[in-house]
């Protein structure tokens, strides 16, 4: 016994040993690998370790110790690695499976860059406007914390709003923050941010309505709402934003069908939401304005125009599908058409008509790109899907999926969604486990243009009025999907590869 112990191979051994049953209980523990996976490395990689103990219990050549110091030292690396990349893995999957049940909002008061205002006691006396209905409660709630002695002018129209800020017939203007991409869309006020300063603001949090509705991925269709939202970071740290890109998609695991549908962001649909959280319920407005209530808006919206169930959310602000192509080396598209001046600033790109392969940059510019198309937001919308199903593609290949603790790491402050850990893990064994094909079926909603009044903008807009032939299509095709038959009513079809 005593010579065991002065036996340094007899420590090794037991670091060997405790780290090996550590690596193969997490693996068990997170459950991802098929059976036919699992077995096999659980068996193989104990009969390894074992191998090392005998060695190092028996080792009495010099031959024999150094197998053992290399079996050890590879078992050890293995080991501490595994454990490393499993507890990133699922580190990351939680972080995207967000549990936050608390969405920052900021009410700010802002003064022209050229005004005497600077800073907050330069308030009193002050004319500070505002919106009658742009979350009138805790605007209130802004200005009571000043403790100053201002005037305050209300307004019923936004434009009016601004203009009168701009001519300075007011000193300042109090909104909720989320509004200033908005008010950069009305002509005249595209650098409206460089202009302005912030003088005070209001910090509060609102609760996340839950909507989950679960079920078993792999065993019944469900469906997803793909919120993409625009922000002027690519995390989530701005709060809630305008919902610019509104997808469906309906999944069913044992027939291998994908169908995605675009619903475009000018739509002109009835507000669905809590009305104590300060939205409009029951007021018609654009689709992309209930994403200023969060995304549970923007799907009881959705699950009201297409009387639907909606199962989970992912929230991606659009800006990340730079990152995510970047981190797949690309992704492949057909265009119908030559674009010149894809993306912005010095990263413009072309793209060709026919095949091509896209970074990141390029894709993002793609999926943003309306103005060179006749069918403007129409087409931006079936580019959005394009690109969205080309992702699909890479990430489902095996390829990809052994890599998944990578691409889950960098993609965890890019997305957020409701489903639960366990299921996007069953998601992907499953996909491990049976491999095959998938099919991939696309539907863009469709409408006219018009002007109508937007409630949260308190003034006219332009606006989609729905088509509802598209909109009983896309019923039809979604009740397809759930049944396991093929859509009739899809723009487009395609799969991913074995």
């Amino acid at each position: 016994m005593k010579k065991l112990l002065k036996n340094p191979g007899t420590y090794i051994s037991i670091i060997v040993l405790i780290l090996s049953i550590v690596f193969l209980f997490k693996i068990i523990q997170i459950d991802i690998l098929p059976i036919k996976i699992l077995v096999p490395l659980c068996v193989a990689f104990l009969c390894v370790c074992l191998l090392s103990v005998l060695l190092w219990v028996k080792a009495k050549k010099l031959f024999t110790k150094i197998i053992a110091c290399i079996l050890s030292i590879v078992l050890i690396f293995t080991s501490g690695f595994g454990i490393k990349y499993i507890t990133e893995t699922v580190d990351s999957i939680m972080k995207i499976s967000t549990s936050d049940t608390k969405t920052k909002k900021i009410i700010s008061i802002y003064a022209l860059k050229m005004s005497a205002v600077k800073e907050e006691k330069d308030l009193k006396g002050r004319t500070i406007g505002i919106l009658t209905n742009n979350n009138r409660e805790n605007v209130d709630i802004c200005l009571n914390k000043l403790n100053q002695e201002i005037e305050i002018k209300e307004y019923t129209s936004s434009i009016e709003l601004v203009k009168d800020f701009k001519g300075q017939a007011i000193d300042c203007i109090c909104i909720d923050q989320m509004y200033l991409d908005t008010i950069e869309d009305y002509e005249g006020f595209e650098n409206f941010e460089d202009d302005i300063r912030e003088v005070y603001s209001y910090i509060y949090y609102v609760d996340k309505e839950n909507t989950v509705e679960d079920i078993d991925v792999i065993k019944e269709p469900f469906s997803v709402l793909i919120s993409g939202i625009d922000t002027r970071t690519e995390g989530f740290d701005d709060g809630d934003s305008r919902s610019d890109v509104n997808m469906v998609i309906t999944v069913n695991p044992t027939t291998k069908q994908i169908f995605m549908l675009s619903i475009p962001r000018d739509y002109y649909v009835t507000t669905v939401c809590d009305a104590s959280a300060g939205c409009g319920n029951g007021q018609k407005d654009k689709l992309t304005h209930t994403g200023w209530h969060g995304v549970a808006t923007t799907e009881r919206t959705i699950e009201n125009l297409l009387s639907i169930e909606i199962n989970y959310n992912v929230r991606v602000n659009f800006k990340t599908v730079r990152t995510i192509v970047d981190l797949l080396d690309g992704i492949d598209i057909y265009s119908s058409q030559t674009i010149e001046n894809v993306g912005n600033g010095n990263t413009t790109c072309t793209v060709y008509e026919g095949n091509n392969h896209l970074n990141g940059e390029c894709a993002l510019g793609y999926a943003r790109e309306r103005y060179a198309y006749s069918d403007g937001d129409r087409q931006r919308g079936k580019n959005q899907m394009q690109v969205l199903t080309a992702i699909i593609k890479k990430m489902v290949s095996p390829a990809l999926l052994s890599n998944f603790s990578e691409i889950m790491e960098t993609m965890s402050d890019l997305i957020q969604t409701n489903m639960d850990m366990n299921q996007v893990f069953a998601l992907v064994k499953q996909q491990l486990n049976e491999g095959g094909s998938w099919s991939i079926y696309t539907y863009s909603l469709n409408g006219s243009g018009g002007t109508d009044f937007a409630y949260e903008l308190g003034d006219y807009a332009y606006v989609m009025y729905p088509d509802e032939t598209t909109i009983n299509n896309a019923k039809a095709d979604i009740q397809s999907i759930m049944n396991g038959e093929t859509p009739p009513y899809v723009n487009s079809k395609d799969a991913t590869s074995e």
